[in-house]
């Protein structure tokens, strides 16, 4: 039996695919329109902070650890207090199977998608730095509030 390399584990290598397939293949979809992409701030699609609020709010269990995990993995949360936060809440929402298939609401929120239904809907990405911090704040406050 093959294993992983030192440092990973089977459901962050099951994250990794899931979250990163559907934003792969929408990359190679959209290769010959990438030289007129316009950056963030001037972007049509660019969500508010407050409706990106409102996802949140409205997001399944298992959406709200994926993002928990999406800001842990960016930086914008720090990973020492809040990953345990993240694994109560996978437990909690079996986010993460025994498995390891995984859940898709989990890969969406993985990957920052805010719209699942709309392939091009807009992403956490979208958003302003200051603004991915006060979203991943938001998220932390409701996965706590989740598991108070």
């Amino acid at each position: 039996m093959r294993s992983l390399p030192s440092g990973l584990t089977l459901p962050m290598v099951v994250t990794f695919a899931l979250a990163t397939g559907p934003a792969l293949a929408r990359d190679r979809d959209n290769a010959a329109s990438a030289s007129v992409l316009q950056p963030v701030s001037q972007s049509v699609s660019q969500p508010g902070a407050s409706a990106a609020h409102g996802v949140v709010e409205g997001a399944p269990g298992a959406r709200l650890a994926g993002y928990l995990n999406f800001c842990i993995g960016n930086g914008l949360l720090p990973h020492g207090d809040t990953t345990p936060l993240l694994d109560h809440l996978i437990v909690r929402t079996h986010a993460v199977s025994d498995d390891h298939r995984g859940d898709m609401e989990y890969a969406y929120g993985t990957a920052g998608v805010l719209h699942p239904a709309d392939a091009d809907g807009p992403r956490v990405t979208d958003l302003d730095i200051p603004q991915r911090r006060e979203l991943c704040a938001h998220i932390r406050r409701k996965a706590a509030s989740i598991m108070g």
